[in-house]
Formats: structure tokens, C-alpha cells, sequence
């Protein structure tokens, strides 16, 4: 969705690829329904190399790396990162790759803890533990998203960041814990993944086997950054957000005088600090604040800002009945 001046959150993450110093053409591992919408992105983006490895169903992230990390070579440093994520210093984050990347050639896999702004209960936490060198640390502890109380301690106590979801690793060491931690994922990988050339001369698409449907779903932080005795955190500071809830895209779009985003066919009165949209039909909406209201041909969304990251459950909920 072309939410930011005309561009999508993937389109904004391949473009921040330039900010890496000596990258390789991208590895984009998606879904069969988004194929198209890749490839196009890809090309509005400017690039011209690029390998999309293509799940018949998605499996979470470990599977997705470990495809990715069979299609490079050994030596390769991979940068694994979310494609919907924003980071507005790009040049900063540039930086904390090529740290990570020094880390990453010594064995070691590094993931970035984001500095909490706000005792958030939507993210996961790492515990920072004793500093090892240019500005890595060992990871003493990863604790999942926590209940709010937890969450004010966490984000004050200076000794925890938010586990971005992102990963430096060379892919032989990668593979290498795979195999020490979760054998069966990644030989489940290893029969759907397809004969792959070694040089990237296009963007090519390349169809994971339909094998891979059959592999456990499981995150690399379950599959191997939680069991390996090799994983090292980098604490940045880069404007960070997985924009995954209304209230964080809030936050990072343009908004009225009131603190209001409006998008198509909406009119308000007396409303402040809301994100509103109407896709099909006219939406009004008067005298409130904080809420996100969404309307498209097959639902409307109401929900306060602040119990967003209700959707999910919403969804899971209007799909059983």
C-alpha cells in the first residue's frame, strides 16, 4: 500500500538497501498472491537484480531465512530484515549494518535492539547483557511482549531494547545453528528449495517446492537466536517503528491540525487525533477522539487508537463466525 508520499513500506526497505555498503542484489522471499506486486515494486524501486524465492505458504521467518540463506553463497553476510518496517535515519542504520556485519563475519549472529520511547506491549524485549565491542553486547535474555506494567519497568530500566526482528548473519553460520537447533526446519527447506543458479542476472522467481508447506512454522527467534550461545544484540537509535498497529502508522503519517489522517470520501466534525478512511462509500464521523475507523467493500473497522492491536483478534473472531 502506497502509504508514505506515494510509496509502500517494501518499496521504502529496498531502498534503504543503498544505504549498505557493498550490497548485493536483494533475496525477497514472499507469498504466490504477492508475486506481482513484488516484482513491480522492484522495478518502481529502480532495481534490476533481484532473486524472489516464492512460498506456496508461509511457514514464519525461519523457513524464510533458511530459503534465503540456501540461495547465497556460504561466505555471503545476509542482512534479514521485515519488509514493513520504518526507519527514518537511514544513514545511521547503514552504519549499525556494517558494525553487525564485522560481528557476523566472526561467527557471531546479530540482531538490533531498538531504544524503547514508550513502555510498548506489542514488542518483544532483549536483555542487554555485558558489551563485547563496537557497540555489541551479549544477549543475556529475550522475553516476549509483556503486560503493561512489565512494559513501564522494561522500557525504563535502561537494561532492555525492543527485538527489532532483524538479523545480520553469514549464511554458513546461519545454517550452521540451524542444523545444531532446528534440523528439521532446515532440512525441510533444503527438498523444497530448487535448483538455483549462483549469478543473479535479472529479477528472477523461483518457485520453493510445495514440500515447504509441510516444514513447522517457527521464528528464527524460536528456531535459533533463543538456543544459539552465538547471538549478540547492537542497541540503535535509528527512528524506528514496525508501523504495527493504527497507532503507530498514526503517528508516522502527515496529519491535520487536529492530529487527524483522513483518506478518501470522510467528513468530520468535533474529531481529533484519528485515522480515518473510507475506501467505497462516504464515512462521517463527529465528536470523537483516538479512534481509527476503516472502511472497505467487505468490512468497517471502529476501534479506540489505543486498543489497535485488537484487529488481529477481530479478524481471527469475524472469520469463525
Amino acid at each position: 500500500m502506497p502509504l508514505f508520499n506515494g510509496r509502500s513500506l517494501f518499496e521504502l526497505t529496498v531502498s534503504r538497501l543503498e544505504s549498505i555498503s557493498s550490497a548485493m542484489p536483494p533475496v525477497i522471499v514472499t507469498g504466490k498472491p504477492h508475486v506481482s506486486l513484488v516484482h513491480d515494486a522492484l522495478r518502481n524501486s529502480g532495481v534490476e537484480f533481484a532473486r524472489i524465492l516464492v512460498e506456496p505458504i508461509g511457514r514464519n521467518t525461519a523457513p524464510a531465512a533458511l530459503a534465503a540463506a540456501l540461495a547465497a553463497e556460504p561466505e555471503d553476510v545476509l542482512v534479514i530484515v521485515p519488509s514493513d518496517h520504518l526507519i527514518s535515519n537511514v544513514s545511521a542504520f547503514g552504519d549499525a549494518v556494517g558494525l553487525a556485519a564485522a560481528q557476523a563475519g566472526t561467527g557471531n549472529i546479530v540482531t538490533f535492539g531498538i531504544k524503547p520511547t514508550r513502555p510498548e506491549t506489542g514488542y518483544g524485549y532483549i536483555e542487554i547483557g555485558d558489551l563485547l565491542g563496537d557497540g555489541a553486547h551479549a544477549v543475556a535474555h529475550f522475553k516476549e511482549k509483556p503486560v503493561a506494567a512489565e512494559a513501564e519497568l522494561l522500557a525504563a530500566d535502561g537494561h532492555h531494547v525492543w527485538n527489532s526482528g532483524m538479523f545480520v548473519a553469514r549464511a554458513d553460520h546461519l545454517l550452521a545453528e540451524a542444523g545444531s537447533h532446528c534440523p528439521d526446519v532446515l532440512a525441510g527447506v533444503r527438498r523444497a528449495l530448487p535448483e538455483i543458479s549462483g549469478e543473479t542476472t535479472g529479477i528472477e522467481i523461483e518457485e520453493l517446492d510445495e514440500a515447504f508447506g509441510g516444514i513447522e512454522s517457527i521464528s528464527i527467534d524460536y528456531a535459533i537466536m533463543e538456543k544459539t550461545d552465538k547471538a549478540l544484540v547492537i542497541p540503535i537509535d535509528v527512528g524506528w517503528d514496525d508501523v504495527g498497529s493504527y497507532e503507530s502508522l498514526l503517528a508516522a503519517l502527515s496529519r491535520d491540525a487536529a492530529g487527524n489522517h483522513i483518506a478518501g470520501e470522510v467528513t468530520i466534525s468535533d474529531v481529533s487525533g484519528s485515522f480515518i478512511k473510507a475506501t467505497s462509500r462516504a464515512v462521517a464521523v463527529a465528536g470523537l477522539s483516538g479512534v481509527v475507523v476503516v472502511e472497505t467493500p467487505d468490512a468497517v473497522l471502529v476501534v479506540p487508537l489505543d486498543r489497535s492491536q485488537s484487529v488481529r483478534e477481530l479478524s481471527e473472531r469475524a472469520d469463525r463466525d
